[in-house]
């Protein structure tokens, strides 16, 4: 049984949601019923499986209705209502739920309410081509279609390959889409002006019965109708205005004011509304009569503000109409919501994830020229930078409603788009099944020493968190990314990238604190890395960019920056494993590659399909680099750098020159030392990689003396100390003064990482900023307390209250 402490808890779940729980091996296999009491309708499917074939981790769907969901998960049979079923024809997929019926169809075209997907280049409109639809997922709960396909500008050419995920759940008529594309153009030529999804809805209701609504971040409700009746010169009374205000139908015209009806045909018609969020921190509203060069917009009196959500309604306040909303609305900027004849049969709204108000997206590269990597740290130039076939999803819901929704039924709606709900377990059950690298605990306070560690780790988040605001970490290829901010000019230091482990930080943060802000901070940063950062076709395919001041500009193409193993916190906890690995997880790789972080991010890659399909050709490409590594003269210190020779067809590994030269500091980096940590756990049949294994963790913080005693040469570090690997071996030997030199390396080698926050303002800055710590030293300088904390809590001592030496970082705080 998954079970946690009892809480009272009511979700607003308009699309349902879907969320995933850990099981100890063993503890259950795929023929185990599992239920969530008697209430609530749970529907389950397997996302991974232990090396036995016992279920490592289950996915979860809730529907619309799922009301107080249950903190216990138990095995038992319920035997639900079938309340979704999905059937195919030659008219397309129908799609069936107790509240409302869909009908997708492809080709030619999709229709939910007369859905399409809406996109304009510089050069002009382009057309939609639909290619294939399928049925993902189905169940008693959850519903999935995946819709594929592309746009396509005047000459015919694919510009935007694309797919759609259409969620539906039982219980309610609301639809989730998710809308990812990928950049397949011309970076010199192509440039995007708006994209998004447009749908029809009907409009039968009188004009001055008809709503247009909008809804600010903070939950407050712009609305007016299509023909108002507020402000005249002749008062149509408390009754017939009150009802407009609050969306109830007006009584009978015949009830009037003769005065306002004998002129009701006089006032204007507003057809047309648009919502503009150009930029994270201003929104407007404007409308207009009807489109034409004698008309012209007219901004809306009060309408101008900060940060709109992104949700709204169109439609009647007797026959209902259609709320919409799309996540991330201000943070992705610039978006734009769009209702265009509201006074005809058929209003048509879109939903702009790009606004075409907005200036025309620019995907070149800031320059033409290298600048120089021992300087800048740039490395450019073959491949030159090229951001073809990169990605972005985003996300919108829409809700047939049967009427015209009060102002705070359609604040707390918007608020659960703004944010979806999330289920999660508590961080103790979580640390319980030693997750994602298996050695950590949940904060605690048996010490001064770890008392004092919980509050610095609380403030290094606390401030990681206020960062996204205070850099305003915004924007449409941008949100939630980390940055280097004050290098953002400078070649390699700008844009993150996932270096030295960031995101697996964040994700091991949540799982130890449970918070929420951390959460949503982890989810942002892996969806940008995998969509954004890494290649989705092409040459360069499930390879990642390295740190740059573009997105994709680095020459470096890496599997460390896309990386299946570090993405899987984000599809474990939330159940949506849809695309999770999209290419040949092996993927195109050089023969030449390093030990570490390549050669194990591959492995990490084999070892997450290991464990999501059972197939056990995967495990055996993971454990013939073992083999190989195992049989080298000095294990996991071989080659340049740990650089080796690789052959992708059998997945072997060959020795080359340059033994004992070079750093090995990026070897166990990257979330590297937590893989094999993880990956030993359930391979036991390796002796010698194993033991290989063990002597880089002893020796690599070693003295030069005792690297000469084993292998008749020294390594170097870099300047990258690891307590992760000083304090596993005396986890596996047992060896308390192992346990003890990693606490030792962990005080004598972070020096200089922890200074008190800075304010810098006055003259010296546009707008006052706090400095502190850099992203690659939070990241590494966490993951290592993190891992000793979790093997020697005991030994914990309080941390300096100001170092004195510099490690992992140079110059000024590189956030």
């Amino acid at each position: 049984m998954c079970s946690g402490p009892q809480t009272s808890l009511t979700l607003s779940l308009p699309s349902g949601t879907s969320f995933g729980l850990p099981w100890a091996q063993g503890e259950i296999d795929r023929t185990t019923a599992l239920s969530a009491g008697d209430q609530v309708l749970l529907q389950t499917w397997p996302l991974t499986y232990w090396p036995d074939g016992s279920l490592k981790w289950t996915g979860h769907a809730l529907g619309s209705n799922a009301g107080s969901p249950t903190s216990d998960y138990s095995s038992g049979s319920r035997n639900p209502q079938r309340t979704i079923f999905t059937r195919r024809s030659h008219r397309g997929h129908f799609k069936h739920t107790s509240q409302h019926r869909h009908i997708f169809r492809c080709p030619p075209h999709i229709t939910s309410w007369s859905a399409r997907f809406a996109s304009s280049s510089q050069h002009g409109s382009t057309s939609l081509e639909m290619s294939s639809s399928k049925v993902e997922h189905k169940g008693p709960v959850r519903a999935v279609i995946k819709v594929t396909g592309k746009y396509k500008n005047g000459d015919s050419k694919a510009l935007f390959p694309f797919s759609a995920r259409f969620y539906i759940s039982s219980g309610g008529s609301a639809i989730r889409i998710v809308h990812f594309f990928t950049f397949d153009a011309d970076q010199k030529r192509d440039f995007i002006r708006g994209i998004g999804l447009q749908f029809n809805t009907a409009m039968t209701d009188l004009l001055h019965d008809r709503h247009i609504r909008f809804v600010s971040e903070t939950g407050g409700v712009w609305g007016e109708a299509v023909r108002g009746l507020s402000g005249l010169r002749r008062d149509a009374t408390a009754p017939v205005l009150t009802a407009q205000f609050e969306e109830r139908a007006t009584p009978a015209v015949t009830t009037w004011p003769a005065t306002v009806s004998s002129g009701l045909d006089q006032l204007p018609i507003w057809n047309d509304f648009t919502l503009d969020q150009l930029s994270p921190n201003q929104f407007t509203i404007s409308k207009r009569t009807t489109a034409g060069e004698k008309r012209r917009w007219l901004n809306a009196t009060g309408s101008d503000g900060h940060r709109a959500s992104g949700s709204g309604y169109v439609g009647g306040a007797l026959n209902g109409g259609v709320s919409f909303g799309m996540k991330d609305f201000w943070q992705a900027s610039p978006k734009g919501l769009d209702v265009r004849d509201a006074g005809s049969d058929a209003a048509v709204v879109t939903l702009w994830a790009y606004s075409p108000r907005a200036p025309a997206t620019d995907m070149r590269h800031y320059d033409v020229e290298a600048h120089g990597l021992d300087l800048t740290y740039e490395d450019v130039g073959n491949p030159d930078p090229d951001p073809t076939r990169v990605g972005l999803s985003y996300e919108v819901t829409i809700q047939v409603v049967p009427s015209t929704p009060a102002r705070s039924e359609l604040k707390k709606w918007a608020s659960s788009n703004s944010v979806h709900p999330q289920l999660v377990a508590t961080p103790q059950l979580y640390a319980s099944h030693r997750l994602f690298g298996r050695k950590w605990n949940v904060p605690e306070s048996s010490t001064a020493g770890a008392i004092a560690i919980k509050k610095q780790k609380t403030a290094l988040l606390d401030f990681y968190v206020a960062e996204v605001e205070q850099r305003q970490w915004y924007g449409f290829w941008d949100h939630d990314i980390t940055r280097h901010t004050w290098r953002y000019d400078l070649g390699g230091y700008a844009l993150d990238n996932g270096e030295l482990g960031t995101d697996l930080w964040l994700w091991l943060s949540f799982l130890r604190t449970g918070r929420a802000d951390v959460f949503r901070l982890a989810y942002a940063m892996t969806r940008h890395l995998s969509e954004v950062d890494s290649h989705h076709s092409g040459p360069h395919a499930g390879l990642g960019s390295r740190h740059n001041v573009s997105h994709w500009g680095d020459g470096a193409k890496e599997a460390r920056v896309s990386g299946a193993w570090l993405r899987r916190p984000f599809y474990y906890l939330t159940g949506t494993d849809e695309t999770l690995l999209t290419w040949e997880p092996f993927r195109k790789v050089p023969p030449l590659l390093r030990i570490g972080p390549d050669w194990v991010t591959l492995a990490g890659n084999w070892y997450t399909q290991w464990e999501r399909t059972n197939d056990l050709k995967w495990r055996d490409r993971i454990t013939t680099g073992m083999t190989d590594i195992g049989n080298f003269k000095t294990g996991l210190f071989t080659g340049f750098g740990s650089a080796v020779g690789w052959d992708p067809a059998s997945a072997k590994l060959f020795e080359l020159s340059g033994f004992g030269t070079s750093s090995y500091h990026l070897t166990m980096v990257f979330g590297v030392g937590e893989f094999l940590m993880e990956a030993m756990d359930v391979t036991t049949d390796q002796p010698k990689f194993d033991a290989a294994w063990l002597d880089f963790c002893t020796l690599y913080n070693g003295t030069n003396a005792e690297k000469q005693a084993r292998y008749g040469m020294s390594f170097s570090f870099g300047g990258f100390a690891n307590v992760t690997l000083a304090r596993y071996p005396g986890q596996r030997r047992n060896g308390n003064s192992l346990k003890q030199q990693a606490w030792n390396v962990l005080a004598t080698n972070t020096a200089e990482l922890f200074l008190p926050v800075t304010k810098v303002g006055g003259t010296d800055v546009m707008t006052p900023v706090n400095e502190h710590i850099g992203t690659n030293a939070a990241a590494q300088f966490s993951l290592n307390q993190y891992t000793i904390l979790g093997i020697a809590p005991e030994l914990a001592v309080a941390p300096p209250l100001l170092w004195t030496k510099s490690c992992c970082v140079t110059g000024r705080s590189a956030i």
